[in-house]
């Protein structure tokens, strides 16, 4: 009795499947942007390194640069921990590690030209010494529209 069982159930399953298949395929064909109704198109999908910040220069001023850096621990629970930083002399406020090691961010808003970053980090307890400074120059260009900064542990990157 149980192999009939067995044969109704993959029965009733595939029946689904196959009417679910079927609404999906009715639904794709009504959708005006449905890749079918744009022959000769290709589509395209990235997941990584996207450019989500401004195409053009800020409203108001346009010789000031939008500069955003952020701020996070290093990915190991034991590796260095951010202390302090600042970006031009203007101190970054910190706020508790949350579990991606993420410590904090600030906006700031400059014109051209050449700007210190520098931060501070607590090293593993055991290694020596255990508070390191670090000292970044950043260079904003006029042809710049945005800045990305990540400071993350004892590295910093600039985009």
């Amino acid at each position: 009795m149980s192999d009939i069982r067995f044969w109704q159930l993959i029965v009733v399953t595939g029946f689904f499947f196959g009417l679910g298949s079927l609404a999906l395929h009715f639904k794709e064909s009504r959708n005006p942007f449905s890749v079918k109704n744009f022959p000769g198109t290709t589509l395209i999908a990235s997941t990584s390194n996207s450019y989500l910040g401004p195409k053009k220069p800020q409203v108001g001023n346009p010789q000031l640069i939008q500069i955003q850096v952020t701020l996070q621990d290093s990915a190991d629970a034991k590796g260095p921990q951010i202390v302090s930083a600042e970006f031009n002399g203007t101190s970054i406020p910190l706020q508790p590690r949350d579990i991606y090691g993420n410590r904090g961010a600030a906006s700031f808003q400059v014109p051209p030209g050449k700007y210190k970053l520098r931060w501070k980090i607590n090293l593993d307890k055991q290694a020596w010494p255990r508070t390191v400074s670090h000292e970044e120059i950043v260079n904003v260009s006029p042809r710049d529209s945005w800045l990305q900064i990540l400071i993350q542990g004892d590295s910093a990157s600039i985009h």
